[in-house]
């Protein structure tokens, strides 16, 4: 995973799929933008990256 990697988002809510773009990289987490959005998503398992926005969770798996 490296900064500026094209990403699939999936809202578990409405099970949507977005393109998104990995802005920021954290030992525990990263920051997805979407659509001029920043989602920032908890490292849950080590390939499964959980966040919230909006009343809707976003899921990204690597």
């Amino acid at each position: 995973m490296h900064l500026d990697q094209k990403v699939k988002v999936i809202c578990t809510d409405n099970d949507t799929t977005s393109s998104g773009k990995i802005i920021r990289i954290f030992p525990n987490g990263i920051d997805i933008e979407v659509s001029g959005t920043i989602i920032k998503l908890k490292k849950t398992k080590p390939s499964l990256y959980v966040g919230s926005m909006a009343g809707l969770e976003f899921i990204v798996k690597t």
